[in-house]
């Protein structure tokens, strides 16, 4: 009987261990960082991929030092996903202030060949939307802060 209640009770706390790590981003404290695209430069052009450096801003509005392990992120076009990429960098956004880091991001052949089929048709003469979505990984590796920026580049 006593090994079933502790089998029990560690169960509960594995439970509750997962349950508190999945659910960091509850967590946070004070206003989201924000996330935007700063520049776009084409790095490695191959025929099935595409690689680009994104220069990302990333700033921090509280009054607390913000310390990124890594991040992950999706950019869509026009509404169709475009490109994605993750990075182990580590930085330090202090309190009130920005940071520019610069990630890669991999893009496949369908959709550069979708993109100059929407160009083609006049699609982008008035500019283009984007979406940047993702997430900062912060402090434990299950805490994770997420952004979703939104704009259009004319």
């Amino acid at each position: 009987m006593r090994r079933e209640v502790v089998s029990a009770c560690v169960l509960v706390l594995v439970f509750f261990a997962a349950l508190v790590s999945g659910c960091a981003a509850l967590f946070w404290k004070g206003e989201k960082p924000h996330v935007d695209i700063v520049n776009i430069i084409p790095k490695e052009m191959r025929l099935m991929e595409q690689t680009f450096v994104l220069e990302l801003r990333i700033q921090n509005p509280t009054e607390r030092d913000l310390n990124i392990s890594g991040l992950v992120f999706d950019l869509d076009i026009n509404g169709e996903p475009f490109a994605s990429g993750v990075s182990n960098q580590s930085l330090k956004v202090a309190r009130l202030s920005t940071e520019i880091v610069q990630v890669e991001a991999y893009t496949g052949l369908t959709s550069i060949l979708k993109q100059f089929s929407a160009a083609s048709r006049g699609s982008y003469a008035s500019g283009f939307k984007y979406r940047l979505r993702g997430s900062l990984h912060a402090g434990s590796p299950s805490f994770r802060i997420p952004f979703d920026k939104t704009g259009e580049i004319k």
